[in-house]
């Protein structure tokens, strides 16, 4: 996950889309929630915004990373609007309503790969369990869900957020591909938590991620291990410094955020402790 800006995303909006968004959202006031359901259903909108999203990632996943190329995207409502599940201590799910209310806010959406958005199995296990985003948004016990938009900010929300710089962050990669929480239990327990249900909910660990993730890892390792290799040389030649000058441009085109898994090259050069300049 990379942290993705939104704060000129109003300014791509096909025209009269805002305009159609607030009729919209005013024909939702004092509707049932299957009157609600049918309006969604008649009047998809935030469809329209697939491609200007795709643009603001590089046609990568907001969670995963990974660009979609044979398979659709979702454009997935963060706060989900029909219905909002969350989990209780027995890991049952507790549903309540859903934010009806953002269903036609631009600054609610988020680019997803279908396996991040939609309950899925991983097929390339014998694990019996779904995990995807659907209806689950999980808040932090004892906080209350909010009602509208004055009360957002008093919600503690489990999943990380693409779009808050501070969340991407929270996530690692092993070198065998695995997302697992940048931080230890003990010194954060709460962002530790954060991470890991959004590592299950986002089906981060999903095995073809995993396997795309090894192939970047392995690329960037050998990159790593030829700069390591050069400078163990007590003499160094041009052509040595110019093979670095090319080895450490070319990780830095893989840490771009426009490239694909972006994030596992800079967990493989963290881990190594290569020096890179920014």
């Amino acid at each position: 996950m990379r942290t993705i800006d939104v704060s000129n995303l109003e300014n791509l909006l096909p025209d009269g889309w805002l305009e159609n968004a607030e009729i919209l959202k005013a024909s939702l006031i004092n509707k049932t929630n299957e009157q609600r359901r049918a309006i969604f259903k008649a009047s998809p909108i935030w469809q329209d915004l697939l491609l200007v999203l795709k643009r603001l990632s590089n046609n990568k996943c907001w969670y995963s990373e990974a660009q979609e190329v044979m398979s659709d995207m979702d454009v997935d409502h963060f706060r989900p609007k029909n219905e909002a599940k969350n989990i209780d201590n027995e890991g049952k799910s507790i549903k309540r309503e859903g934010y009806w209310w953002l269903a036609y806010d631009w600054k609610n959406y988020r680019l997803s790969s279908i396996y991040s958005n939609r309950a899925r199995k991983d097929k390339h296990t014998e694990e019996d369990k779904s995990f995807g985003k659907g209806a689950f948004f999980p808040l932090r016990d004892g906080c209350n869900a909010a009602t509208c938009l004055d009360e957002l900010d008093d919600e503690v929300i489990y999943l990380l957020d693409p779009i808050n710089p501070n969340d991407p962050d929270l996530l690692f990669f092993t070198n065998d591909g695995k997302a697992i929480p940048s931080v230890e239990e003990e010194d954060e327990p709460w962002n530790f938590s954060r991470a890991k249900v959004s590592i299950d909910i986002y089906h981060l660990n999903h095995t073809p991620l995993k396997d795309a993730r090894l192939v970047v890892w392995n690329l960037c390792e050998r990159k790593i291990n030829q700069i390591k290799k050069i400078n163990r040389k007590t003499y160094r030649t041009a052509g040595d410094n110019a093979r670095i000058e090319i080895l450490k441009q070319e990780l830095r085109d893989m840490v771009s955020k426009d490239s694909e898994f972006s994030a596992v090259a800079i967990s493989c050069i963290e881990k190594n402790k290569i020096r890179m300049a920014a």
